[in-house]
């Protein structure tokens, strides 16, 4: 199929400011000139070295053009989100919808359209649960990390919908009593939330969201409207971005940004990503319980023996050190962390974990190494990905992988399917003693 090349992409212009603006924008780089020049005259009259502000200066420039970049990829990306398919293959030719690389994924322009007729009343509709549920999860977590005083001001997720770039419906090794499909969903619009935090007000804009995101219908039932209800989730933690503006964007450094994101991906995984579902009961016929806590498929069991020739993150004297080595295991929202294991790049964790698994299609398995650093971030020293399937067709596997995003590397991983049997049993009751416990939780508050 030929395409013709006409109606380019252009990245939308930064928002014009009125005569107020501008000459407020006009005082402050005076100002910010006047201070710079006068910080370095200090410097220079009390015989500083000059260390004290090349420093700074670095990590300014630094900061600023990791922003201009950030800025052109959400650009991007939002108008990407406006533009019709056709637009979108003909600029990002590297980034392709997900029906081009698969063909039994579907096109969903269809779909894209209803979105954006219904969009406005979901922008409604996420308010509330912005504000009744994601708020008070925020500042539980944040509380952790001694913050307080956290609250949402405003909340416009903007007229830009979610667009799908492909969705897939299962013929195949799927229960005749349920519907499943994968939807593939991009969110790059242009929001506008702002907050306060300890009495300073900050914001959020460009957020952006990307992710596979599962509808299963189940059951089928033979009234109207056939299908019992809806399970809506991520299978695996979404990609997620954002920009930080107004007194926040002061603070837009590597520590706050990142626990700011990994807060937000931690309350988008404690909502609708595995294990954790978005239920939503269609028919009365249908036990609340019998979507909230589905019986899961079986047991991972995942032994992290070791891993050798890793990268070495940590500068020593006479140039390049070792690592301080950790692994993270992920299976959808279910996480774990190993043991550090100080000063070697061939470390042997000889690590044990469990996982509960209630969805075998397109489920993935997730190991992520990184060096431990007094830094607010730790070095990444590479990851690798195994898809659980592949894993409950052998029983067990017993394999070194390389991994990815790193020059050097490979972890030994050991893994056993136990499968959901009367050996089992204990774990056909996890459904109905979790609701039990939901329901006591429920009518205590």
């Amino acid at each position: 199929m030929e395409l013709e090349k006409k109606n380019p992409i252009t990245i939308p212009p930064t928002r014009q400011v009125g005569s107020s603006s501008g000459i407020f924008k006009i005082v402050y780089d005076a100002a910010k000139s006047v201070c710079t020049v006068a910080i370095i005259y200090f410097f220079g009259y009390m015989n500083f070295s000059p260390a004290w502000f090349l420093a700074p200066l670095i990590y300014s420039v630094i900061k600023n053009e990791t922003k201009k970049t950030n800025e052109f990829k959400r650009n991007v990306a939002k108008t990407s989100a406006l533009q019709n398919e056709k637009d979108v293959i003909l600029a990002r030719i590297d980034e392709l919808p997900a029906w081009v690389y698969f063909p039994d994924v579907e096109r969903a322009e269809w779909l894209n359209k209803i979105l954006r007729q219904v969009w406005p009343n979901v922008n409604h509709y996420a308010k509330d649960v912005i504000k009744d549920i994601i708020e008070p999860n925020i500042c539980l977590a944040l509380a952790e990390y001694k913050i307080s005083g956290f609250a949402f001001q405003k909340m416009r997720l903007g007229t830009i919908p979610p667009r799908i770039g492909g969705i897939k419906v299962y013929d195949y090794n799927v229960s005749r009593n349920e519907i499943i499909m994968d939807l593939d969903i991009f969110y790059a619009g242009d929001c506008d939330i702002s907050f306060t935090i300890k009495g300073f007000t900050g914001g959020i804009q460009d957020f952006q969201i990307h992710g596979l995101v599962r509808i299963v219908m189940k059951p089928l039932i033979k009234s109207m409207p056939l299908v019992g209800g809806l399970q809506i989730y991520f299978l695996n933690n979404p990609a997620i971005d954002f920009n930080l503006v107004g007194v926040a964007d002061v603070l837009d450094m590597p520590g706050l940004s990142d626990l700011l994101r990994r807060v937000i991906v931690e309350q988008v995984a404690a909502m609708m990503v595995l294990p954790n579902k978005l239920p939503i009961l269609l028919s009365n016929e249908v036990p609340a319980k019998n979507l909230k806590f589905p019986e899961p498929q079986g047991v991972l069991r995942v032994h992290v023996v070791e891993a050798k020739h890793l990268m070495k993150k940590d500068i020593g004297v006479l140039g390049k050190g070792k690592s301080d080595p950790y692994a993270i295991i992920t299976v959808g929202a279910q996480q774990f962390k190993t043991k550090t294991i100080d000063n070697t790049i061939d470390p042997k964790w000889d690590f044990w974990c469990e996982f509960t698994v209630e969805e075998l299609i397109s489920q993935f398995l997730l190991l992520r190494l990184f060096d431990k650093d007094n830094a607010a971030t730790d070095d990444s020293l590479g990851r690798a990905t195994i898809e659980v399937n592949t894993v409950t067709k052998k029983g067990q596997t017993d394999t070194w992988i390389s991994l990815e995003e790193a020059k050097t590397g490979m972890v030994h991983v050991r893994m056993t399917w136990l499968e959901l049997s009367d050996k089992f049993s204990d774990l056909r009751d996890v459904s109905y003693f979790s609701f039990i416990i939901y329901s006591c939780l429920e009518m205590k508050s």
